[in-house]
């Protein structure tokens, strides 16, 4: 017999890993293939938000932009001509709007998804890793949302994936009768349904086939396709489950699962399934009812069963036509599947605010496009609106990030997202009007003002609190990667407040952070992560120290030398002067009256959060105790900035200077 593990409550991926190692299985047993007509004792490996709830395998739970994965507890050695069949349930938040769906995967690793995000990557992919070719992975996904970025074609369709969600074949979910006509089904009706899935190593080919549960398997499969899986797999895979929410969120349950890697899949056993679709009945929090097919042995007359079939069908093509219409004002709305937390705006309410995007409301315009004064009709509230163009460098990934991410947070240091659109090809995002414009035009002459001491300082404070509340504070932690003056911007009293979030990265505190390529602005990035493109918390810390001394010197980080020509980095120039005993003398010439202790401290204290060794610099916390002086900034030499992790007196000097406790990434993905 197979050996049990409990699958009860949730276990961490790696503890599962342990449990499987100390399990007697065979690799017989898994070459074999398995059945599983319920799940309370089937051996998986279970990430995410999926759990086993009673009898019945749970991908996801309900819970919005969520992920769930499911494998088989072993490694196949080798698969050929493989054969699978599952039963399973969606059941969508509302009777006819559900997201995202689910897929069967076979994957070179179990770890090979734990990157995938939620809604349209399904628990798949992300945004970085989607359509490469080492991504080694096969899938049939069941969509229940169209994205016309992955090539859907609508909302309610089953694909065969090869390393992408841009199906090398499709189709709207169904079954062809023994007669030969389409039969739509709606992947969201909550009603169980079953997934055949055959692949022929000789001839390459695949067959997809989708019925009712307890019809037999359609003689035509759904999907019929030529995929070479020896030149896509490795030679050593797992198969399993993969599913994802998004705004809009269903319940994904798998009632039974066969597998065979080398020949037909055996037969589920529908009296047991039976009882593990009641357990889903009862363990649906939505209170839905899973309507089970006409059983064995029930007597219905003819008449009643062509009327049924007829008002099915019917039903099913209101629900997909009413789908369409809603998805069609959704994507004219602007109204997209992101949890932002941010209400939207209508094209037509900031085309009103912004007299038309007339030039005289213009505040400015960069790579990304345009950016202007607005006066929204209804609040009479003044808004700045950042008119992101085509052709700019900022793309739907950076507008998307910094809606999701910008939308969530509350702080009095963070420029407030208020809203976004879209219109056709342009893109929107709408914000607090800051009436000072951005720090970076004060600090180096674009206006012709100048921000005193007193200013400066609390400026500096209320970024490095905004930063504190990003790293340390808020329910996730979120990394910045572009700290710089330009992205200060000031309210009317002078307060900074941090903004473009379209290259931030957020993840669970005590986990990794996942980023992709280098990113940031020259003078502000960190050397580690110049070198090993690494992004961490101690990065960001690297760029607020050089904003700091930019600030309190009013010089750009990196300046040319008037002499000869050369550039020179803004923190070499200060720790220069600190060794020739002239360290106050870098203070900004247009500060006629500072406070010297507080000038001496910003100096000190921006060298080491800018310390070449990321280790050495402060966490924001301490960073924020220092600058309130609830805790006095050690007494370090200037020559402690030279040194380097493999100083034999770093480790010394470290004891007496807290550091920040990096967590260094490798660049996989973004959130």
């Amino acid at each position: 017999t197979h050996p049990a593990i409990p699958e009860t409550t949730m276990l961490p991926h790696s503890l599962l890993l342990c449990l499987l190692f100390l399990t007697p299985t065979s690799a017989s047993y898994a070459n074999d293939g398995f059945a599983y007509d319920g799940f309370s004792h089937a051996m998986l490996l279970i990430d995410g938000v999926a759990s086993i709830a009673g009898r019945a395998l749970m991908l996801t739970d309900g819970a919005a932009q969520s992920v769930g994965h499911a494998y088989y507890g072993s490694r196949f050695d080798s698969i050929s001509s493989f054969s699978t069949t599952f039963v399973f349930i969606i059941t969508p938040s509302y009777s006819d709007l559900g997201g995202y769906g689910l897929a069967f995967t076979i994957s070179a690793t179990a770890d090979s998804l734990l990157d995938a995000l939620p809604s349209q990557y399904m628990g798949i992919f992300n945004s970085q890793n989607i359509g490469n070719v080492t991504n080694h992975l096969f899938a049939v996904e069941l969509d229940t949302i169209r994205n016309s970025e992955f090539g859907d074609i609508d909302a309610n369709h089953v694909g065969i994936d090869v390393n992408t969600l841009v199906s090398i074949n499709s189709h709207t979910a169904g079954y062809y009768t023994p007669n030969g006509t389409f039969s739509p089904l709606s992947l969201i009706s909550g009603k169980p349904m079953q997934v055949w899935v055959d692949y022929d190593d000789n001839s390459h080919h695949v067959n997809v086939s989708l019925a009712p549960y307890l019809e037999e398997k359609p003689q035509r499969p759904l999907l019929s396709s030529t995929v070479n899986l020896t030149s896509i797999l490795p030679s050593s895979v797992y198969v399993g489950f993969a599913s994802a929410t998004g705004t809009l969120s269903s319940i994904h349950s798998i009632i039974g699962w066969s597998f065979n890697p080398n020949g037909e899949a055996k037969p589920l056993n529908y009296s047991a399934l039976s009882g593990v679709i009641q357990d889903v009945r009862r363990n649906d929090q939505s209170g839905s009812q899973v309507q089970l097919g006409a059983q064995s042995g029930s007597h219905i007359s003819g008449g009643v069963i062509t009327t049924v079939v007829i008002l099915s069908v019917f039903i099913t093509i209101v629900i997909i036509i009413a789908l369409y219409v809603y998805m069609k004002k959704a994507r004219k709305s602007g109204e997209w599947e992101i949890d932002c937390g941010s209400s939207s705006f209508t094209y037509k309410d900031l085309a009103a605010a912004t007299n038309g995007f007339s030039d005289r409301m213009l505040l400015g315009k960069g790579g990304f496009g345009k950016v202007y004064k607005g006066l929204l009709q209804n609040s009479k509230q003044d808004v700045a609106i950042k008119r992101v163009s085509p052709e700019s460098k900022q793309g739907m990934k950076e507008f998307i990030a910094e809606i999701t991410i910008l939308g969530h947070l509350r702080h009095r240091n963070l420029v407030q997202l208020l809203g976004y659109s879209r219109h056709k090809s342009e893109l929107l995002l709408v914000y607090d009007y800051m009436p000072n414009g951005s720090l970076d035009r004060v600090l180096h002459g674009q206006d012709k003002r100048t921000v005193d001491w007193f200013h400066r300082f609390n400026i500096i404070k209320g970024i490095a609190s905004g930063l504190c509340y990003l790293h340390e504070d808020w329910e996730k932690v979120v990394i910045h990667r572009d700290i710089k003056a330009s992205n200060v911007l000031l309210d009317n009293e002078m307060n900074g407040r941090l903004g473009d979030f379209g290259l931030a990265r957020l993840h669970n505190h005590g986990t990794d952070a996942h980023t992709t390529h280098l990113a940031g602005t020259w003078g502000y990035i960190a050397p580690e992560l110049a070198r090993l493109g690494r992004a961490t918390k101690a990065t960001d810390v690297f760029a607020f120290g050089v904003f700091m001394l930019e600030v309190a010197c009013g010089r750009r980080p990196i300046q040319v030398n008037d002499s000869d020509g050369e550039p020179v980095l803004l923190t070499d120039w200060v720790v220069d002067a600190w060794e020739s005993g002239s360290l106050l003398k870098t203070v900004d010439p247009k500060l006629e009256d500072y406070v010297r202790e507080e000038a001496e401290l910003v100096l000190k204290l921006g060298l080491l959060c800018s310390h070449p060794v990321p280790s050495a610099r402060p966490c924001m916390r301490l960073v924020m105790q220092y600058l309130v002086k609830d805790v006095l900034l050690p007494d370090f030499q200037s020559s402690f900035l030279s040194l380097t992790s493999r100083d034999e007196e770093f480790g010394q000097h470290i004891l007496s200077c807290p550091s920040v406790a990096t967590t260094i990434t490798g660049l996989s993905g973004g959130r």
